[in-house]
């Protein structure tokens, strides 16, 4: 059975769990190579190190953020043209979609080549922090513009059907740095240059495997044609990609103007302890996220191609089961995290003074992580049936509307302690305004399905 026609007949859990199984893995790949990186670095390198990569990583973020947007965006379009049997117009937003990327590729990687301290010290860096973050940008860039075109790629290659070959490429990726980073960290004595040099090397092998699914791979259903790669992109799947990939750009975006604003707010009132802390709680929380994020990869395409083929009751039971096991998952992570939260800083670091502070702190970040995953869920599920503005307003509302503020008011009056209380109060906030919107667009998709 092809890809395709599995979204549209084989049972939902079963089919979910196939699909969502190879996307976390690579997600967790993803992770698991994150955390090496600032293992190796803590042990390595020592605290600065670790507070430097937490600066400069936000700031590339922000160029891979174009990425996911495009990624994302042009995935809903191909899923759903699939779902609606229009090859060809997949097609072409395969192919426009790289071209974007190519584009925004060329002038972002070369702003920052040209303003790294501009950037670095906008993103909270001190004179400590300077020059190890710097190092370490610069010599990440070209893996960041690989890494661009592999998240178009791959989230090409998911609206597909296709899971595991994206699952095996972040694994592959994984695998290389976690081997090259001994070695350039600690073997040729590097520090945050090693750490770097590793993750360009690997990004920029796995976007390559990318371009060889859709170029060489005779099982692919789409296909790259180099020819329509030099062709101006059509205007209308630009715009409706940028549209549908615009709650991923603000999201991601979002992150970052919070990372400015919650990275001077650290140096302030904690100083290099305090970034080095949430560098290491950011690594933690991953094992998280990126397991949901694999997870809602998988339930995209699934609700994307079912709406599409306005099978709206598969949509509804997609919804239903990717929330349940989203939401179990949190809720088993609560209970790791709190029970462990110091032994899990050990791991990062020596440093007496992080371990205390970053135990104390990681047990606030996870308090509401048990709504995380919801909204996780229902985010995706806005962009995956091409209602743009729905899914910009929930990317937005958790970090712009509540976060940001919280993390500017509550040190007002609680001190440092209030920038770690920001995170629970505007995760619970933003997950009844998301309940709220899950409850009408389940109405429409039921009164639509009986008519």
């Amino acid at each position: 059975m092809k890809h395709t026609e599995r979204l549209e007949s084989e049972n939902i859990p079963r089919l979910l769990l196939s699909m969502s199984g190879p996307s976390i893995l690579g997600m967790m790949a993803i992770s698991v190579y994150n955390i090496t990186d600032t293992i190796f670095l803590g042990h390595g390198a020592g605290t600065v190190a670790l507070a430097a990569v937490a600066v400069a990583l936000p700031v590339l973020m922000t160029i891979t953020t174009f990425g996911h947007a495009i990624g994302m965006g042009g995935a809903s379009i191909i899923s759903r043209a699939l779902g609606s049997k229009k090859k060809l117009k997949a097609q072409l937003v395969l192919h426009n979609i790289i071209t974007a990327i190519s584009f925004f590729n060329f002038f972002l990687i070369l702003l920052l080549a040209i303003l790294p301290e501009f950037f670095l010290r906008l993103f909270g860096a001190n004179e400590e922090i300077l020059p190890q973050a710097k190092i370490y940008l610069l010599w990440c860039l070209p893996g960041a513009f690989f890494q661009n075109i592999l998240y178009v790629l791959m989230n090409a290659i998911r609206a597909e059907g296709n899971t595991k070959f994206p699952m095996k490429v972040q694994a592959f990726a994984a695998l290389l740095n976690i081997i090259l980073d001994p070695i350039f960290i600690f073997g040729f004595s590097w520090g945050v240059m090693g750490a770097a040099i590793a993750t360009s090397i690997s990004q920029t092998l796995a976007s390559l495997a990318c371009v060889w699914y859709f170029t060489l791979n005779n099982k692919s259903y789409l296909k790259i044609n180099l020819a329509q790669l030099y062709r101006i992109p059509e205007k209308n799947i630009i715009t409706e990609t940028f549209a549908l990939g615009a709650s991923s750009f603000a999201r991601q975006m979002a992150s970052s103007v919070m990372t400015v604003v919650l990275n001077h707010a650290l140096i302030r009132y904690g100083g290099t302890v305090a970034i080095a802390s949430f560098g290491i709680i950011l690594r933690l929380s991953m094992l998280i996220f990126m397991p949901l994020f694999g997870l809602n990869q998988a339930f995209m395409p699934i609700a994307g191609y079912n709406y599409g083929a306005k099978n709206f009751h598969r949509v509804i039971e997609s919804i239903k089961v990717s929330i349940k096991w989203s939401t179990w998952f949190c809720i088993f992570s609560l209970i790791i995290y709190f029970s462990f939260s110091k032994q899990l800083i050990m791991i990062f670091t020596t440093d007496s003074t992080v371990i205390e502070y970053g135990g104390k702190m990681l047990k606030i970040f996870i308090i509401a992580f048990p709504v995380i995953g919801f909204q996780i869920i229902v985010s995706g599920l806005y962009q995956s049936l091409g209602k743009a503005k729905s899914s910009l307003f929930l990317a937005l509302a958790r970090q712009v509307l509540f976060l940001i503020p919280f993390v500017l008011l509550l040190p007002l009056y609680f001190g440092e302690i209030g920038i770690w209380i920001s995170f629970p109060t505007a995760d619970f906030l933003a997950a009844l305004i998301t309940l709220f919107m899950l409850i009408n667009l389940t109405k429409v998709l039921k009164t639509t399905q009986v008519k």
